[in-house]
């Protein structure tokens, strides 16, 4: 009886401690593709590709709205122009922070694959192959700004990848392109896996109104740590996301960037014959990260009420010509931390397992 009785206490207490998942079962979009039993002819060796995580720490967008002039009998009225820009930044946090969730990530998603009998190829091998010819090797472990405007991109400390070369302001060369088949062909049909994440924390919206008397200009900030699904590459170009997802991308066909967990392997024409994808049908937001969660600056311009003179002009101007802005957003440090790396862990082991279960098809 009294085995009994401590079994159920160990079993509700279990329930207790058991969290939400950050990434629920309904918000996973699965691809999967075998053709050919493709997998009973690639050998247990995976190449990571990729291994990434971006993390946004600054974002900005302006609106603004011409001057006007309104002639009339014996007065001109003019109603001067606005512009309102927004500059939000991310504190509470720093790289070493983004250096550690994604180390332990990594190491997380290599562990899992030589537990199931996979060898990693490394760089050094794969850079053999013709696909990589004329390519870079770069040394992971360190962040670089440079890869997209507002965001930190972080590689794990050991982590070695190929780029098709480095531009004069830093920027890697087709680092953003899609994983090809054609290097699992030159690595005799092993996988080739890809695992990206990409947090953005704030979501601007500029606007601007004008009217015969009036003139507004308006940026609005909703502030929210997220795992999003895909950064377009082709909106509108006022958005700061959308700036930076211009500079992710290096082919005009290109546009967008995923956060997923991928493996594929073999080659026909220009597709795999193995395709896992794991990634998200929409962006995953976490709660009770910031405290400020809505931020909103405006500037307008507007006619004074007035009576008619003798005056044969009469110039009424109200608003200024530029309100600038610049905000900084704390997060809760460990709230930050607990739900990257919570999430980016469920998304590991949600890819890892479609893949083992791809496999057996």
């Amino acid at each position: 009886m009294k085995t009994s009785i401590l079994t159920i206490l160990l079993f509700c207490m279990g329930m207790i401690n058991t969290a939400d998942p950050f990434i629920t079962s309904k918000d996973y979009d699965v691809n999967k593709f075998h053709r050919g039993k493709q997998s009973s002819k690639s050998p247990k060796r995976v190449y990571i590709q990729k291994f990434r995580a971006l993390f946004e720490v600054y974002e900005e967008a302006s609106a603004k709205t011409s001057a006007s002039k309104n002639e009339r009998a014996n007065r001109t009225t003019t109603v001067s122009g606005t512009k309102t820009s927004m500059g939000v930044q991310l504190s509470g946090i720093d790289v070493p922070d983004f250096q550690k969730i994604v180390d332990e990530a990594y190491a997380d998603f290599v562990a899992q694959l030589e537990s199931e009998g996979f060898e990693i190829i490394t760089a050094e091998e794969a850079g053999k192959t013709d696909y990589y010819s004329g390519y870079t090797k770069i040394q992971g472990g360190a962040s670089s700004t440079d890869q997209a405007t507002g965001y930190v991109m972080v590689t794990p400390t050991g982590y070695e990848y190929w780029v098709k070369g480095v531009s004069n302001n830093g920027r890697e060369k087709g680092t953003f392109t899609d994983t090809s088949s054609k290097l699992s062909k030159d690595l005799n049909d092993a996988y080739v896996a890809e695992a990206t994440f990409i947090f953005p924390f704030v979501n601007l919206d500029a606007s601007s109104t004008s009217f015969a008397n009036y003139a507004s200009s308006k940026v609005k900030a909703d502030i929210s740590l997220r795992l999003a699904a895909s950064v377009g590459a082709s909106d509108n170009e006022q958005m700061g996301l959308n700036k930076i997802a211009k500079r992710f991308t290096t082919s005009p066909t290109q546009e967008n960037i995923f956060s997923r967990v991928r493996f594929l392997a073999g080659h026909m024409a220009s597709s795999p014959l193995f395709d896992s994808s794991t990634s998200l049908k929409r962006d995953v937001h976490f709660e009770e990260i910031f405290a400020e969660t809505k931020l909103v600056e405006v500037s307008s311009a507007e006619v004074a009420t007035f009576s008619k003179t003798a005056y044969p002009q009469l110039v009424m101007v109200s608003g200024g010509e530029m309100t600038l802005a610049s905000h900084y957003v704390a997060c809760d440090h460990d709230k930050y931390i607990t739900a990257a790396k919570g999430s980016m862990k469920e998304m590991i082991d949600s890819g890892i397992t479609n893949f083992k279960d791809l496999i057996k098809d």
